[in-house]
């Protein structure tokens, strides 16, 4: 009988193997995405030295004009005095009695700007805007708009002779109606936005305004 050799080796080899069983793998934590934060203010310098702009996120949208203080200049003492004698020339008083050097400084700055019905700014104003600008600027004090309501809110002065630097002067133009103010200096001399020649400094005595003069009216100044 004949037998083939059995090679207990290969056998052994060549048996099926069971399959290892898998052992999942622990599940990795999610990693959580931050949420995106944006981006701190940016300032961008404007072209206007008064404005400078804001843009959040970087975008144009978003933009935002954040004023600037304006810088007070502050006269130099040659200034001053070329000031008060420039102004004490005009109102025929002599250059120490121009005390208040912030009123006349406001006054040259205007001097000369054109009358503009409803006008508020040095391109062109109307008288009772310019009387709110100057005690507004000079006085600190919220001047009401028009010359009717400032007649309507002033102490009454009863002769031009108590009349000090700063109170109002009022005039009826047209009619009986209050339809002009300006600001007394001194002397008889007052400043206001006229029609004919814009901010100018004039005369109670001149035939104009002799005529036309309703009256002067004090606020408290502080």
């Amino acid at each position: 009988i004949y037998m083939d050799h059995h090679d207990k080796s290969s056998s052994t080899a060549n048996a099926i193997q069971p399959k290892p069983k898998r052992i999942p793998e622990k599940a990795k934590p999610a990693i959580a995405k931050a949420t995106p934060q944006p981006e701190s203010p940016k300032v961008i310098a404007s072209t206007d030295p008064k404005v400078t702009y804001i843009i959040i996120d970087k975008r144009p949208a978003a933009v935002v004009p954040v004023p600037v203080a304006e810088k007070t200049e502050v006269p130099t003492r040659h200034q001053t005095n070329a000031l008060c004698r420039k102004y004490a020339n005009l109102i025929g008083v002599e250059p120490k009695e121009i005390e208040n050097i912030t009123l006349y400084s406001f006054i040259d700055k205007w001097y000369g700007t054109d009358y503009k019905m409803g006008g508020c700014d040095i391109s062109g104003i109307d008288c009772s805007g310019f009387a709110q600008k100057l005690y507004g600027d000079v006085y600190g004090i919220d001047l009401l708009r028009t010359a009717l309501d400032q007649f309507k809110n002033c102490e009454r002065i009863k002769h031009t002779k108590d009349a000090t630097e700063g109170d109002l002067v009022f005039f009826r133009i047209r009619g009986k109606r209050i339809s002009h103010v300006g600001v007394y200096l001194a002397n008889n001399y007052f400043v206001h936005a006229s029609t004919s020649n814009g901010v100018m400094i004039s005369n109670l005595n001149e035939d104009y305004w002799h005529k036309t003069y309703a009256g002067i009216g004090r606020l408290p100044r502080g």
